[in-house]
């Protein structure tokens, strides 16, 4: 789709990668951008383009107000994430899986679910996921879950919308330099380059998309055998 003159919507803009997707965008000539943050005293942009909306992608009530303002949305660009960096048994937070559930994969669905009925044919949904959506990554095991978990929801939304011409695309990034990874060692991808393969990507046809070498050399390693993937990232030789 072309980026020029679409109206895109973006959730979790106040800082990192959503901010990214908030300037990128209206410097690629947006007409609109909505940014959605839960504390719109958070977002930083006086471009007249920018409209802000509070959003907690958690609260229902506030997802479905959000969509009803942003009913022309031809974008949607599913980025905020929780990262609790905890192991599925050695936790020291016992909500952590449920919170990273709620925000990583019920708040995206949801989304999907209150913005899709308006979007018209050529639209576009992006949604923000992981590398570790399709290995584990122990020390992460519960954020691992939840994008594991978006990225099948993304797959059962892409076969529904595709009669009505809504393309669903699936990001899948290796580490980013922002405050969720601040304690992933480098090298990391900055923001803006993930941003601009994501919206470079809206031109073709792909359904996901691998940003940087290590989402690239880990996708090559799970076709080529999985389990030793897997075992490598658990620091099993």
């Amino acid at each position: 789709m072309p980026i020029n003159e679409c109206v895109a919507f973006v959730t979790g803009a106040n800082g990192g990668l959503g901010d990214a997707f908030v300037r990128t965008l209206l410097a690629r000539g947006a007409a609109k951008v909505y940014a959605a943050a839960r504390c719109v005293d958070t977002l930083s942009h006086d471009d007249p383009r920018v409209v802000p909306v509070e959003l907690d992608v958690t609260d229902t009530a506030q997802v479905q107000r959000a969509a009803a303002l942003a009913s022309d949305t031809t974008l949607l660009v599913n980025n905020a994430g929780l990262n609790r960096l905890q192991p599925a048994l050695a936790c020291t937070e016992a909500d952590a899986a449920r919170a990273e559930m709620e925000v990583n994969y019920f708040a995206p669905l949801a989304m999907i679910r209150a913005f899709s009925p308006a979007m018209q044919e050529g639209s576009a949904i992006v949604n923000v996921l992981s590398i570790l959506a399709r290995v584990t990554l122990p020390s992460m095991a519960t954020l691992c879950a939840s994008k594991a978990a978006a990225l099948r929801m993304s797959e059962g939304v892409r076969a529904e919308l595709a009669p009505r011409g809504i393309r669903v695309m699936s990001v899948l990034p290796g580490a980013i330099d922002t405050a969720m990874s601040r304690d992933f060692p480098p090298p990391k991808l900055m923001p803006r380059e993930v941003v601009d393969a994501v919206l470079n990507a809206l031109d073709g046809e792909a359904s996901e998309i691998y940003v940087g070498e290590m989402a690239a050399q880990i996708a090559k390693g799970l076709a080529n055998d999985r389990h030793a993937t897997q075992r490598q990232l658990a620091g099993a030789v």
